[in-house]
């Protein structure tokens, strides 16, 4: 068995995970400081992943180590879970149901958790909700769970979009409820559900630098006085996400951290 040993953690290294899946892993796993990449043969890796090595192991059943150490996810009201989990979520929470893949985002990571914390505090019972970002679908799922009445995912990536949709389905999320589109703001947003592509409530799951570039579009798909989620920020890049929220007139800007991520809840002047 063919693994690729790269240093760090799922948190830590977040952004090089698609690089992985990219190059052709099978499976990814976190140990002990180490990223584990399981190939079938070995490949010229990009230069952001090449500080790894390459190690030929006994073969092991590393599905069901994969399994075996995923652990259901308590965000506020809901909770998430691989489907073979299902059956541990209590009777008291709504479970949102993620398959683990290339979309990355099965709610073990502080930001992802966060994000569906704070769309949980939200009552959105009749709401319509922006997710920018979309990945796996998570965060439009669990609104779509929370009571939304129309949730919108979009991604720039094609890959995420036919994977959120499944989760979609595979969550029981009535058709209509959510929707999934290659696209980013600026773009023709669907109307006929949306008019004029605004939305009570925005939530982006990106990283500072792109919330920095993107602040005055949310302003623009945001009702007034709607409420903003941003997370993917790197807690040392604070100040920049604060300054563009500022320029644009966001106000009541509110900041929760976990560990070296942070989560940032404002709302449309």
């Amino acid at each position: 068995m063919l693994v690729y040993h790269l240093p760090g953690t799922f948190e830590t290294r977040e952004d090089h995970l698609d690089l992985l899946w990219e190059a052709g892993a099978t499976g990814l796993e976190e140990r002990a400081g180490l990223i584990r990449a399981y190939f079938d043969e070995q490949t010229d890796l990009p230069a952001d992943i090449s500080d790894g090595e390459w190690r030929d192991e006994a073969d092991q059943d590393w599905q069901a180590e994969f399994k075996a150490n995923l652990r259901p996810v308590p965000a506020g009201r809901v909770t998430i879970v691989p489907p073979w989990l299902r059956a541990e979520v209590p009777s008291t929470q709504v479970p949102l149901i993620i398959e683990p893949g290339m979309a990355f985002g099965t709610g073990h990571h502080a930001t992802t958790r966060m994000a569906v914390e704070a769309l949980s505090a939200l009552d959105l019972d009749g709401q319509t909700v922006l997710d920018v970002g979309t990945g796996s679908g998570v965060l439009a799922i669990a609104a779509a769970l929370l009571d939304a009445r129309y949730a919108l995912g979009v991604d720039i990536d094609p890959v995420t979009i036919p994977i959120a949709t499944e989760n979609a389905e595979q969550n029981g999320v009535p058709a209509g409820r959510a929707a999934f589109m290659v696209g980013t703001l600026g773009d023709d947003l669907p109307g006929d559900v949306v008019a004029d592509g605004v939305f009570d409530v925005l939530v982006a799951n990106l990283y500072a630098e792109l919330h920095d570039l993107l602040v005055g579009a949310y302003v623009g798909h945001l009702r007034a006085g709607g409420p903003l989620i941003l997370t993917g920020i790197l807690v040392s890049k604070l100040p920049l996400v604060h300054e563009a929220l500022d320029r644009e007139g966001f106000t009541d800007v509110q900041v929760r951290t976990d560990g070296d991520w942070a989560l940032v809840t404002a709302r449309n002047a």
